[in-house]
């Protein structure tokens, strides 16, 4: 199991209500996804991919503002089928991206705010 396979899985486990988890590199590839079990995903894997792209492109270019508004720490858009977040961490010196869904309903800001940032901090500690 690769580090970002590990990583997906982890995060998959810190909240019921995550549906899926994957990782992407800076221009949008996906190194590793997980879905919760038992779920049926509402995209097939090539539209996964053309997601994943899309998402990396429009996050990055935020970072354009970056020396006015701060850095970019994650986004948030709520679907009436589910909640997406994106959020840029680095891994090892790699600019990557995290995707995440949330069921609809669920508070997705709470736990990337309580759950997922700090699962994250700490393993940029480890590694």
């Amino acid at each position: 199991m690769t580090l970002s396979q590990s990583l997906c899985k982890s995060i998959l486990a810190l909240d019921d209500s995550i549906r899926f988890v994957a990782v992407a590199n800076k221009l949008g590839t996906v190194d590793a996804a997980e879905y919760r079990t038992g779920l049926n995903p509402l995209l097939t894997k090539e539209e996964t991919k053309q997601y994943a792209m899309q998402a990396v492109t429009r996050a990055s270019l935020r970072e354009d503002f970056t020396p006015k508004l701060g850095r970019f720490e994650y986004s948030v858009g709520k679907y009436s089928n589910l909640v997406r977040a994106i959020i840029p961490f680095e891994e090892g010196e790699e600019q990557t991206y995290l995707l995440l869904s949330f069921d609809v309903g669920s508070d997705a800001v709470k736990i990337i705010e309580t759950k997922i940032a700090h699962f994250l901090a700490d393993a940029a500690r480890k590694y």
